[in-house]
């Protein structure tokens, strides 16, 4: 880690230090979150600063011997994530939230954003309406996208190559009197934006919804990858809940107004949960992308999809538990085991991984 990445971290700590001074309020803002659902909602924490780091490390076994990008071995151990978080109240309506990915190189030593996750500031109009600015999570549907990175053990193949998810802009958010259901409108760069193409825009409508044991993550995206030149995205993410099961699925369809056959290019994620217990989860996810929107000869750089390349049918599945050792405090320690494999590697050589790891959070402080 870089001297200037250390000396930012510092600086925020001391930044936000300043807010102690402050008198107490009662707005309604998270703590440090893992899901990326909370960020859209009102919350009920009066905390004015929670300072928390948030680490995940895996001992990986493979049969395609590379457990990390330039290794060769088969084996090792690989630590994951290190997320260093501050959230908090400034006052009664305002509220902030900033997340950086220490372990995170954006190949850019003068690019300290390339790191940050999100850092926003968001004011609460009234109970009904809220409003935030700064660089904040592109509000595409789905479950497996929602969720925080430590958390997602193996993706789809659109899950993996859709990054960043974060990106500046600013979001509109209604949310319901009885808090089940949450509309955001947002506005922000296009993910497809990069140093040597800026200007592009993505308009994002999403819903957060709950109606007894179903609940919804939809949106309706419009992003811009070349001037002037648009995919939708239209991303159904699904939940159904049923005491110890619940299951999540996803479907996100892919269309240029460029393509003849507007569900050519799609992808599937099924995730089964099942609690045992106060301390156990089970679970099975699979899933499956396709792109035939355009031919598998076409270069990435002139697809109309630049996440999931022309051709592509990629299947993937596991199977994994999760164990709780606190029952009363499940967000700060988990440990975790699961086998997945995919078919990248052609139908005569199917790709395998094995992982034992563990994930926990340390509150370094909450006032």
């Amino acid at each position: 880690m870089t001297l200037r990445k250390l000396f930012s971290i510092f600086a925020l700590v001391v930044f936000s230090g300043v807010l102690f001074a402050q008198e107490e309020n009662t707005l309604q803002t998270p703590e440090v979150i893992t899901g990326i659902s909370q960020l859209q909602k009102p919350n009920k924490s009066d905390s004015i600063i929670s300072i928390k780091f948030d680490v995940r490390a895996d001992g990986i076994y493979n049969n395609y011997g590379m457990f990390k990008e330039g290794s060769t071995e088969k084996f090792g151990f690989s630590g994951k994530y290190l997320n260093f978080a501050i959230a908090g109240n400034i006052s009664d309506k305002f509220s902030y939230s900033f997340r950086y990915r220490i372990n995170q190189d954006n190949g850019n030593p003068k690019d300290f954003f390339g790191s940050v996750d999100w850092v926003y500031l968001a004011y609460q109009i009234n109970k009904n309406f809220s409003i935030s600015a700064g660089k904040e999570v592109v509000a595409v549907g789905g479950y497996e996208y929602d969720k925080a990175p430590i958390d997602v053990y193996f993706w789809s193949d659109f899950w993996n190559n859709l990054d960043p998810p974060f990106r500046f802009g600013t979001s509109f958010n209604f949310h319901s009197s009885d808090g089940n259901h949450t509309l955001k409108l947002q506005v922000t760069d296009s993910p497809f934006c990069k140093e040597s193409l800026q200007g592009l825009f993505a308009y994002n409508l999403l819903w957060y919804g709950k109606i007894n044991w179903f609940e919804t993550i939809y949106s309706v995206n419009f992003l811009e990858y070349e001037k002037g030149e648009f995919i939708n995205y239209i991303a159904l993410g699904n939940k159904f809940n049923f005491d110890w099961f619940s299951w999540e699925l996803d479907y996100t369809n892919r269309a240029s107004f460029k393509q003849d056959n507007f569900f050519a290019d799609f992808s599937i994620v099924s995730n089964m949960n099942f609690a045992v217990g106060d301390h156990w989860n089970l679970f099975v996810k699979g899933g499956y992308d396709q792109n035939k929107a355009q031919e598998g000869t076409v270069e990435r750089a002139f697809a109309y999809d630049r996440y999931v390349a022309p051709g592509t049918q990629y299947a993937f599945y596991g199977a994994g538990v999760e164990f709780y050792p606190i029952k009363s405090l499940k967000n700060l320690l988990r440990v975790h085991a699961f086998v997945y494999g995919n078919n990248a590697g052609g139908a005569q050589s199917q790709l395998l991984s094995f992982n034992i790891g563990v994930r926990w959070q340390m509150k370094v402080f909450q006032r």
